[in-house]
């Protein structure tokens, strides 16, 4: 989904969650919401087609800020050092 779809879902009160997940050397956005045949969840997309990936998660958060969203959870799977242990 584009930027201007997420605004009217968010507008709408249809967005139940984001979440921000590791896409290669960056991050990308799934948004869950609601519509009239049930739950769907669509990737957050560049405005010539593809998925978005944003290099930081502050990136993620000023964009989500930016339509509306107050809050996204991020997911670490994937991760190359998701697995290791904290110094």
């Amino acid at each position: 989904m584009q930027l201007p779809k997420l605004k009217v879902l968010v507008e709408a009160g249809a967005v139940r969650e984001a979440d921000a997940l590791p896409d290669g050397d960056g991050w990308a956005v799934w948004i869950t919401y609601g519509s009239r045949s049930g739950e769907r969840r669509e990737a957050l997309e560049r405005q010539r087609s593809g998925a978005r990936v944003f290099a930081t998660l502050d990136a993620v958060a000023r964009c989500l800020a930016g339509a509306g969203l107050s809050a996204f959870r991020v997911s670490v799977a994937g991760l190359p050092d998701a697995e290791a242990e904290p110094p």
